[in-house]
């Protein structure tokens, strides 16, 4: 299982943020290779939590976004990046704006904006959420990250490329977790430093380590 370290976000006051299942191999038998792809193709999505806001809970996604983070110009000038506002109609789920708004994200960053159409009260009874997908193939997306919105609120969501992976569990992509309860410990992998390509062993002892 896969999972990706949480973004860094801007904006967050009451909320938790909490990372999903991204990529999953079951029935992976002995001498067995399990292959996992990230792509960096981000997206904004918004929705409910299926079972509420704790772990193992599954997310119910209205609506996806493709988005592009900001930017630096050759010249050194910032680019910005992808901004949505994000909406609730009535007794509706949460979804973004069709109309799009002037791009204002910071550099490496998209920006979700929210209004004082619902309260924080009504997002916490409701289970909305907001957050980020990733690709794990170049086309398809899947949630990486989701946390509660607060009303009147500007989000700066930063993607990381750092991963958690861990074994021994059945686990269903897109699901809520918390790494630090996981019953094995899992593994970091920074491809930042350790560049696009990274194989892991699993040892006879039970032990994930990074072989190259």
């Amino acid at each position: 299982m896969v999972n990706n370290e949480k973004p860094e976000i801007t904006g967050v006051v009451k909320s938790n943020i909490w990372t999903n299942v991204y990529q999953v191999a079951q029935g992976t038998p002995d001498d067995a290779t399990a292959e996992f792809e990230m792509w960096k193709n981000y997206y904004a999505i918004v929705g409910t939590w299926k079972g509420g806001e704790k772990v193992g809970s599954k997310v119910s996604i209205t609506q996806t976004k493709a988005v592009t983070l900001g930017s630096k110009a050759p010249d050194a000038s910032d680019v910005p990046g992808t901004t949505l506002n994000m909406s609730v109609i009535g007794s509706g789920a949460p979804s973004f704006d069709k109309t799009p708004a002037p791009s204002s994200a910071w550099n490496n960053a998209y920006e979700v904006d929210t209004g004082s159409d619902f309260t924080l009260d009504i997002a916490t009874e409701r289970n909305f959420f907001v957050g980020l997908a990733s690709s794990p193939d170049g086309a398809s997306s899947v949630p990486t990250a989701t946390f509660k919105p607060e009303p009147g609120n500007q989000y700066q969501i930063q993607p990381v490329n750092t991963y958690y992976i861990t074994f021994g569990s059945t686990f269903s992509v897109g699901q809520l977790l918390d790494v630090a309860k996981l019953s094995k410990k899992p593994l970091l992998v920074d491809f930042t430093v350790r560049g696009p390509t990274v194989t892991i062993n699993h040892n006879p002892d039970g032990q994930l380590v990074i072989a190259k």
